[in-house]
Order: structure tokens, then C-alpha cells, then sequence
């Protein structure tokens, strides 16, 4: 089988004998345990093949998923981005906990100070303290240590002014214990991770500038508390060679007030530093659900490409689906395999036609074709030695394809100087009238009763130079079942018409439900399939029609064009 319709086979054709011996083979194989798993690759290809036959449902399919992926992947990010920054204030300023902590640290201080002197003026007596006591070695060579080492990591930061550095410096052994010291280790820390969020800069960041001066102001802060250590280290060991000192007993009615102030600006200074760590905790998450939303992993050009791969991967597979589900005939020998019948010409790409200018042209239906040997090679097919085609009815499940093939198949026939009669027994559609460009009534069904003579209600319709062809419409618009009522009265009709006409064509399609006319029954069967649009399920309904009727099917007719469309006269 060709695009430009060559012949397949005919009913006295040498290829009948071998498709015979073909099918017959076929039923052999078919009885053995591995025919189901030849058939199933066989099956799947087929309805792969109706897939890549209808590209314009892939194509709308994966439109869809592609502008669906689009707006997901990228403008729906872009939309809470901007939705995100309109409800986060205009001016953002994180609380600077290192004040509050150094009021934390005096209070603490000043509480401590108190305590000490009120638990000093509690005793009877004036307590003497000496400081001449003889000097505890392993005391004075614990300073001595801490003050080398703090001395060694003040010098290291000064010199290289890093995080690592500073680090260094705050956990030196000096330092422990200093709240301050540890609430600026605790910056240094949360200023150099919110840094490394940044990763490697590539420009100048300027959020990345601002985080870096922050670190070394910080830096310096915490230098100056190691400053301020190592000179109480050096005091210290200086002190252990004094003399005695007195303490004198306080006025502790003042040391009462002075502690009570202390302690509610201790807990005051508390709960502020509660409150600032969770605006910051929550100004990070702010800032970090920002990043996430504004992050796109990938640029414009791969996510479009993504998008247009995966909507042809899901166009294909949404129609591979629709396509097992309600499968169309794929290929001749699938609906050889179906009817039961040998395929014997395709109706392949619309020929290139000539212009036409002559005014017979002209005046022919534009679905008549004049320059396709599809129909040509059809009807050598069909016809008789004599070149006659008595009675022979097109069926099929589309009325406006069975129509194009009769109109053609009856022009064919009248080239060859042939008496031609089709006869359209589409009461629902009228589709024969829509190709012919002929009225519709009256018709068949007036003929039947009684309401005209058959011979006034025939129409000529041009087909070539000198040449024409009689249409005998359906008539009034109806249900089948009252065409099948009169089949007798259609018997009597036929029989009287053939004497009249060397070829007799009914144009005989499926109604709107699925059911066939009798009158199709009563004259051998060419059944018209639409490949990658006739189903499956129709072609096996349609055959066992047929032969439930006892009709004869003289081959199948492939039709592998789009749908043909009437245009009105």
C-alpha cells in the first residue's frame, strides 16, 4: 500500500491467493503459547503509530503542560517574591545585643559588688584582710600563663584581623567566664555563618562588605575586653607583694537600694535581650525564606527547554493513553485482521491538482478529483470484464469519507463511458447531496413513498468533459429504521434501476448511533476505513453487521488522508 493509493489485492487478483495462504498461516500460529507475546509488541507499535498521527493533540497537550510548568517553575516564584518584599518593612534594623549584654555585664557587677559588701557589713567586726601572705607559686604561675597566652593571641589578632583569629582570641582561658567576651564570640560567629551564606563572591556584594566591617568592629571590641584582662593579669601579679588593707564596714541601708536597683536593671536588661533574639531569629527566617523563593536553579533558556521536553513526554504519553483506551485502526493488516477481508487500494495524499479551467471543470464538485489514480486503480478492482459495476455498496463509519468515495468511485466509472447511478441512503447527514453539491430532496425516501418517480428526483452532476453522473439523494430527513422498513420496495427499485445504469453505487454510511441500513445489505459490501480515525470497536461492530445479514465484503478500502471537508456550492 502506497501514499498515492496503489493497489493491494483484488477478489481475482494472484495476491488474494497468497493473503489467503497468509491468514490461513496466521490462524496456525495464533493457536500456538507464544502468539500472544508476538502480538503484544505488534499491538503497542500500532497504537504508537496512531499517536505520531495526530501531532496536533500531542502539540495542544503539551502546550498545556508547558505553560503550566512555566508559571509554575518561574512566574509563580517571581509573584510571592515580590509579595514577600511588599510585606517585609521598608527599613529593617537588627538590635544591637552587645549594648544590651554590657548592661547585663555592669549590673551583674554592680549586684555582685553589693552583695559582697552587704555580707561584709553583716559581721560584728571589722574583718582584716591580708594581702601579705606568702605568694602561692602554682597561683602566681597561672597568671603568668594566661597573661603569655592572651598576650600571644592579642598580637595575632592585630596582626591578621579575621574571624578565625578573633575566634582565638575569645576563647583563650583568660576570657572565660567574661559574659561579655562570650556575647561578642557569639556575633563573631552568627556575623561570619550569615557570611558564608553568601558562598564565594564574584563582585563587590555590598551586603557582604557591610557583614565583613561588622566582624572586624566587633573584633576590635573583643580586643579591648583582652586588653582590659591582661592588664587585671598584670595587676594582679603585681598586687601580690602589698601590704595588709582594711575594709571598713558600709552604711548598708544604701548598699540595700543600690542592690535593689541593680536587680531590676538585671532583669530589665534580660528580658530586652530575650525580645532582640527573637526579632533577629525572626528577621533570619525572613531573609532566608526571601533567599529560597528568589533562588532559580536553573537559567531561562534550560527551564524552557525542560518545560518543552516534558510537555511533549506528557502530550505523547496522555494520547498514547487515550489511544489504548478507544484504540483506531493502525494499518491495513489490522483491519484485514478485523473484517476478515483483503485490502484492496489506499486513498493516500491528496494529489497535486491541475488548475482547473474549463468550464465542465469548474462545474464539478471540488471534492471530485480529476487527477488521483487512486479511484482509477480502485475501480479496475472492482469492476466486471466489461467494465460494469452491476451493485456495490460503500459502508463505512464516517459519512462524509463514504460519500468522497462514492462521488469518486461514480466519476471513475463515467470516464470510462459508463451509465452511473449513486444512490445515497444517508437519511441523517445527507452527505452524498453535501459532496455532489445536489438538494436534498426529493430523494430516496419520496421515491419510496410514492410522493415523486424515482426518474424526477435523479440529479446530473458534471464530472468531466461530456461526462456525468446521476445522484439519487436520500430525501427527507429521517431515522433509519424507516428506510429499513421499505427494503422490499428498495429491492424492487434496485432491480428496476440496474436495467437502466451499467454501475449502481449506494453511498451507505453508519447512522449518528452506530447502526447500518438494510438497504446496504442488499448488494456486495466495500468497506471504507479511516486510518488512525476509524475505531477499532466500529470496524468490529460494522463487520459483524455485515455478516450477521448475510452480505458478502468484497474488500476494505484505507483511507489515509485527513478529513475531507464539504464545501457548499
Amino acid at each position: 500500500m502506497s501514499e498515492s493509493g496503489n493497489v493491494i489485492g483484488g477478489p481475482e487478483h494472484p495476491v488474494t491467493a497468497m493473503q489467503s495462504e497468509d491468514a490461513d498461516t496466521e490462524a496456525l500460529v495464533s493457536s500456538s503459547p507464544i502468539a500472544s507475546t508476538v502480538r503484544a509488541p505488534t499491538w503497542i507499535r500500532r497504537r504508537a503509530r496512531n499517536v505520531y498521527r495526530r501531532p496536533l493533540l500531542v502539540s495542544v497537550v503539551g502546550l498545556a503542560v508547558f505553560i503550566v510548568v512555566l508559571v509554575s517553575t518561574v512566574v509563580a516564584p517571581l509573584e510571592e517574591r515580590r509579595a514577600v518584599r511588599a510585606a517585609l518593612p521598608p527599613m529593617r534594623t537588627r538590635p544591637d545585643t552587645t549594648a544590651i549584654l554590657e548592661h547585663i555585664r555592669m549590673a551583674g557587677v554592680v549586684l555582685r559588688t553589693t552583695d559582697s559588701s552587704l555580707h561584709a557589713g553583716r559581721e560584728p567586726a571589722t574583718r582584716a584582710v591580708s594581702d601579705s601572705a606568702p605568694l602561692d607559686n602554682s597561683r602566681r604561675d597561672s597568671l603568668a600563663a594566661d597573661l603569655t597566652g592572651l598576650t600571644t593571641l592579642l598580637r595575632r589578632a592585630h596582626d591578621a584581623p579575621l574571624a578565625a583569629s578573633y575566634r582565638a582570641l575569645g576563647s583563650a582561658t583568660a576570657l572565660k567566664g567574661d559574659r561579655r567576651a562570650v556575647a561578642l564570640l557569639d556575633t563573631i560567629a552568627r556575623i561570619d555563618s550569615s557570611r558564608a551564606a553568601f558562598g564565594a563572591p564574584r563582585g563587590v556584594d555590598p551586603i557582604f562588605v557591610a557583614l565583613t566591617t561588622r566582624l572586624t568592629q566587633i573584633g576590635k571590641q573583643l580586643e579591648q575586653e583582652a586588653e582590659g584582662k591582661r592588664s587585671v593579669l598584670a595587676a594582679a601579679i603585681t598586687r601580690m607583694g602589698l601590704g595588709p588593707a582594711a575594709v571598713s564596714l558600709a552604711d548598708t541601708a544604701v548598699l540595700m537600694r543600690t542592690r535593689d536597683s541593680a536587680a531590676a536593671a538585671l532583669g530589665s536588661a534580660r528580658r530586652w535581650l530575650v525580645h532582640a533574639r527573637d526579632v533577629d531569629h525572626d528577621m533570619d527566617a525572613a531573609d532566608a525564606r526571601a533567599r529560597s523563593v528568589a533562588a532559580i536553579g536553573a537559567s531561562a533558556p534550560a527551564i524552557i527547554a525542560a518545560a518543552a521536553a516534558l510537555g511533549l513526554v506528557v502530550g505523547f504519553a496522555v494520547v498514547l493513553a487515550f489511544e489504548v483506551r478507544k484504540p483506531r485502526v493502525s494499518d491495513a493488516d489490522e483491519a484485514e485482521s478485523i473484517a476478515g477481508a483483503s485490502a484492496l487500494a489506499a486513498i493516500g495524499v491528496t494529489p497535486a491538482a491541475p488548475v482547473r479551467r474549463r468550464r465542465a471543470d469548474l462545474e464539478m464538485p471540488p471534492l471530485v478529483e480529476l487527477a488521483s489514480d487512486a479511484y482509477r486503480l480502485l475501480f479496475a478492482q472492482l469492476a466486471d470484464r466489461s467494465d460494469n459495476l452491476p451493485l456495490l455498496s460503500l459502508v463505512g463509519d464516517d459519512a462524509l469519507t463514504t460519500a468522497v468515495v462514492a462521488a469518486n468511485l461514480a466519476a471513475v466509472a463515467a470516464r470510462h463511458v459508463r451509465t452511473v447511478l449513486v444512490i445515497d441512503t444517508d437519511v441523517e447527514r445527507q452527505s452524498l447531496s453535501s459532496v455532489t453539491h445536489v438538494r436534498g430532496t426529493p430523494g430516496l425516501v419520496d421515491v419510496l413513498a410514492g410522493r415523486v418517480e424515482w426518474a424526477a428526483a435523479v440529479r446530473s452532476v458534471v464530472v468531466d468533459r461530456d461526462r456525468t453522473i446521476d445522484v439519487l439523494p436520500s430525501g427527507a430527513f429521517g431515522a433509519h429504521d424507516a428506510l429499513d422498513a421499505m427494503t422490499a420496495d428498495v429491492m424492487q427499485l434496485l432491480e428496476h434501476v440496474r436495467r437502466r445504469y451499467d454501475c449502481v453505487l449506494l453511498s451507505a454510511p453508519l447512522s449518528s448511533a452506530g447502526a447500518m441500513s438494510a438497504t446496504a445489505t442488499l448488494a456486495s459490501l466495500v468497506v471504507v476505513v479511516r486510518i488512525a480515525r476509524t475505531p477499532v470497536r466500529a470496524l468490529e461492530e460494522l463487520t459483524g453487521l455485515i455478516r450477521g445479514r448475510g452480505a458478502r465484503i468484497r474488500g476494505i478500502l484505507m483511507w489515509s488522508r485527513g478529513e475531507p471537508i464539504a464545501v457548499s456550492a
